[in-house]
């Protein structure tokens, strides 16, 4: 196996590893966040010498500055911007800033349908359009999810990560 096959067989196995703590616990493991990210930075020193060293540290601060923002206002946890931090070890800062794109709208895509499957798109759909009134009344305010409704749930974002990363180095 090559070091591109081996990096790509990591970060599989990794994601799908992460996917499958936060469905089941809810959290993705430190440690298997710090294996991802020191295994990238050991085969990216091996195979690029320093060059590789500092594209291994460049995707992981790209990775880690991608999703930061999110954690600091509560819409994130830290496991997720960790994991993002992994990733961008493995596939570098321009593949992570990439990814981080798409997982946003991976995100987006497996909200609505995780809000659909519950049930609570319409209650959504309501509060989402008296919010768009009071804008074209010139007094915006935001109205929070409702304790239990379906919008205000968190999901497993190690999925949504994982679907982002898988598309951005098809």
């Amino acid at each position: 196996m090559d070091g591109g096959a081996g990096i790509t067989a990591i970060l599989i196995s990794g994601l799908v590893a992460a996917v499958v703590f936060d469905c089941s616990e809810s959290r993705i493991p430190n440690w298997l966040i710090i294996c991802l990210a020191v295994v990238g930075i050991v085969l990216h020193t091996w195979m690029g010498h320093l060059g590789g060293l500092l594209q291994a540290l460049a995707g992981l601060l790209v990775g880690l500055l991608c999703f930061l923002p999110f954690y600091m206002f509560g819409a994130m946890g830290a496991g997720d911007v960790k994991l993002l931090a992994a990733v961008g070890v493995l596939i570098g800062p321009a593949q992570v800033a990439f990814a981080a794109i798409l997982t946003v709208i991976a995100g987006g895509v497996i909200a609505l349908i995780y809000i659909t499957v519950r049930g609570g798109l319409l209650q959504m759909i309501r509060r989402y359009r008296s919010m768009l009134m009071s804008l074209a009344t010139m007094q915006p305010r935001y109205i929070p999810p409702a304790p239990g409704e379906a919008a205000g749930l968190r999901f497993p974002y190690a999925l949504a990560i994982a679907c982002g990363t898988a598309l951005a180095v098809i």
